[in-house]
C-alpha cells in the first residue's frame, strides 16, 4: 500500500517541503530509504524501525521503500523521523492515510518513540505556514517555538504511540495555546557615559547605528577603540518583527537559541582573529552559518583587524556588498543572508604607536605600509566610516560634566531611523545604507544640495575617491542629516554642512 506524509527539510535558513511516499508490499522483510538522505537522516532507518516496534501496534514483516522526494534536494536533518513513521504506519494501515494530508511532521525519533527536538523548528513552521498547512506535529519541547508566528495549529506531541493514538481518534491531542515568553534578563551593556572625550569616535558610533553604516576605528593601542566598540550594540533600537523572524531563524538554524519568542535584541558577533573562513563565512559538511550571518541586522566587530587572515578579509567585499553570502559546494549550494554592520579597529602600525601625540612610533615605513595592505584597499572602499582614536587630554577626563548616556544617544539614533522609514517607505530598504547606487536611488533618496554636490564632488576628485566610496559618503551625509534636531523635512536633501562631516569622518589611516 502506498501512501504520503509531508515534512520538511532546511535549506539555508529557508524550508522545503518534503513529501515522504511509503510502499510496503511482499518481499524480503526490510527498510529501504532513498531520495538523497544524508548526514543524521541516513541513520533514519535504524531509529524508525525501533520506534515502530514501540508505537504500540503489531507490524507484520514486510518490504518497505520510503522516498523522500524531491529527489534532488539533499536532506539531512533527523527531523524528518516523524513523518517517515507515520507514512509507514499508514502504509500498514495502523493509521488513517487520510488523516495525514494537511498534516507536517516534524520531529526527531529516541529508539523507544520519544521525541526528540530537532534544528530549524521556526523555519520549518514558516515553510508550513507559506505552503498552506494547517496543522503542524512537533515535540513537545519545540511547541512555543513553533506557535511564536500564529497562523498554524501546532500539536505537542510526547511520543509516536501518543501521535498514533490521535491519528486514530483514540485520544486528541490539544492544539498548543501559544504562551508568552517570560522576559528575558536585559542584555548586561556598557553605557557610553563611561567614555570621557573621544568626541569623533562617539560621533563615529553613533552614525554607524543611526543609519547602518560600517565603520573603522584606528588608533595607538589603549586608547579606547575596544571599549567604545562594545558600547556600540546599546544604541540600537530593538529589531521589528521582519528582523526578529530573520534573526531568530538564522539562530535556530545554527542551535544557538532558547525557546522563548523572537530575538530582538541587535546581535553582536566578535570572532577572534584566528577564525576560519568556513567559520566566519559558513559552510562546512552540512552547510551551516557563519559569524556573518549570525551577525545578520546587526553588528560583526573585527578587533586587530589587519591580524585576520587574507582570506577572511577578502571574503568580506561580497557579503558586505550584497548582504548575503553565496556558498558553492559540489554537492549543492545555499544562500546565507548577511546583513550586517562591520565594526572594526585595528592599530596604525605594528609597535601601535604612530601617530601618538606622546610615545615614538619605531617602525619604519616599509613595516608600516606592509602592516596597513594587510586590509586590502578594495575592502577599505566598503568603509563608510574611518576615525582616528587618539587618547583623551587630561582635562576632558577630570571633567565634572558627565558625557552623553547610552539612552540620550539612543533617542536620537531612534529618531533618526524614523526619519529614514518615512522617507524608504515602499522600499525594500531599511536604512541609508542599504540603498543601492543603481538606477538613480541614491540620487534620490540621499538627495544633496547643489553646493554639497559640489564639495562632493571637488573633494573625490582631489582625493581621488572610487565612485563606490563616493556613494558611501553620500549615505553618511544623509544620515547625519537624519540625526539633526532641526525642522527639515525627511525628504530634504543634505546641506554642505553634512557632507562636510561626513568627510570628517573618513579619515583612513596613513603611512606618514
Amino acid at each position: 500500500m502506498l501512501t504520503r506524509s509531508y515534512s520538511a527539510s532546511v535549506l539555508g535558513v529557508e524550508g522545503f517541503v518534503v513529501t515522504v511516499e511509503a510502499d510496503v508490499g511482499l518481499g524480503l522483510p526490510g527498510l529501504t530509504l532513498v531520495g538523497r538522505a544524508s548526514g543524521a537522516l541516513m541513520e533514519a532507518r535504524e531509529r524508525v524501525r525501533s520506534a515502530l516496534g514501540h508505537c504500540g501496534h503489531k507490524l507484520h514483516p514486510r518490504k518497505q521503500v520510503v522516498n523522500l522526494a524531491p529527489a534532488d534536494e539533499r536532506k539531512d536533518s533527523p527531523g524528518i523521523d516523524l513523518a517517515v513513521a507515520c507514512a509507514l504506519l499508514a502504509s500498514h494501515e495502523v493509521v488513517p492515510a487520510e488523516r495525514l494530508q494537511g498534516l507536517m511532521l516534524w520531529g526527531e525519533l529516541s529508539l523507544d518513540g520519544s521525541l526528540r527536538p530537532a534544528a530549524g523548528t521556526l523555519v520549518i513552521a514558516d515553510c508550513a505556514r507559506r505552503m498552506g498547512f494547517t496543522t503542524l506535529a512537533v515535540p513537545a519541547a519545540s511547541a512555543d517555538e513553533a506557535a511564536v508566528l500564529g497562523g498554524l495549529a501546532v500539536l505537542p506531541v510526547r511520543d509516536l504511540p501518543q501521535l498514533v493514538a490521535h491519528l486514530r481518534g483514540d485520544r486528541e491531542i490539544g492544539v498548543h495555546a501559544a504562551n508568552d515568553p517570560p522576559p528575558r534578563p536585559p542584555r548586561e551593556l556598557h553605557d557610553l557615559e563611561d567614555v570621557r572625550g573621544l568626541v569623533l569616535a562617539r560621533r563615529a558610533i553613533e552614525v554607524m547605528a543611526a543609519g547602518g553604516h560600517n565603520v573603522l576605528l584606528h588608533g595607538p593601542p589603549g586608547v579606547g577603540k575596544t571599549m567604545l566598540a562594545r558600547r556600540a550594540i546599546g544604541l540600537y533600537p530593538p529589531l521589528d518583527d521582519e528582523a526578529a523572524l530573520e534573526v531568530t531563524k538564522i539562530l535556530g538554524v545554527a542551535g544557538l537559541r532558547a525557546v522563548d519568542g523572537l530575538v530582538r535584541e541587535v546581535p553582536l558577533r566578535a570572532p577572534h582573529h584566528t577564525v576560519s573562513v568556513a567559520g566566519l563565512l559558513g559552510g562546512g559538511p552540512f552547510l551551516r552559518p557563519g559569524e556573518v550571518s549570525l551577525a545578520h541586522r546587526g553588528v560583526l566587530f573585527l578587533d586587530e583587524l589587519p591580524e585576520f587572515s587574507r582570506g577572511c578579509l577578502e571574503a568580506l567585499r561580497e557579503p558586505l556588498e550584497e548582504g548575503v553570502v553565496r556558498i558553492v559546494r559540489a554537492r549543492g549550494s545555499v544562500t546565507f543572508p548577511a546583513r550586517f554592520q562591520l565594526l572594526a579597529a585595528m592599530n596604525p602600525c605594528p609597535c601601535g604607536f604612530l601617530g601618538h601625540p606622546d610615545r615614538t612610533c619605531v617602525d619604519n615605513p616599509a613595516a608600516v605600509l606592509r602592516y596597513q595592505q594587510r586590509v586590502s584597499g578594495p575592502l577599505l572602499d566598503r568603509v563608510d566610516v574611518a576615525v582616528a582614536v587618539t587618547p583623551a587630554r587630561p582635562e576632558e577626563l577630570r571633567s565634572a560634566d558627565p558625557p552623553e548616556s547610552s539612552a540620550v544617544v539612543r533617542a536620537r539614533v531612534t529618531r533618526a531611523r524614523a526619519r529614514q522609514l518615512a522617507r524608504l517607505g515602499g522600499t525594500p530598504w531599511r536604512t541609508n545604507a542599504e540603498v543601492p547606487a543603481a538606477a538613480g536611488s541614491i540620487e534620490r533618496l540621499c538627495a544633496l544640495t547643489p553646493a554639497a554636490e559640489r564639495l562632493l564632488a571637488a573633494t573625490a576628485e582631489h582625493r581621488g575617491w572610487s565612485p563606490r566610496a563616493q556613494h558611501r559618503l553620500r549615505r553618511v551625509a544623509r544620515t547625519i542629516a537624519d540625526l539633526a534636531d532641526d525642522d527639515r523635512c525627511p525628504r530634504a536633501p543634505a546641506t554642505e554642512i553634512d557632507v562636510a562631516q561626513a568627510l570628517h569622518l573618513r579619515a583612513l589611516p596613513e603611512v606618514e
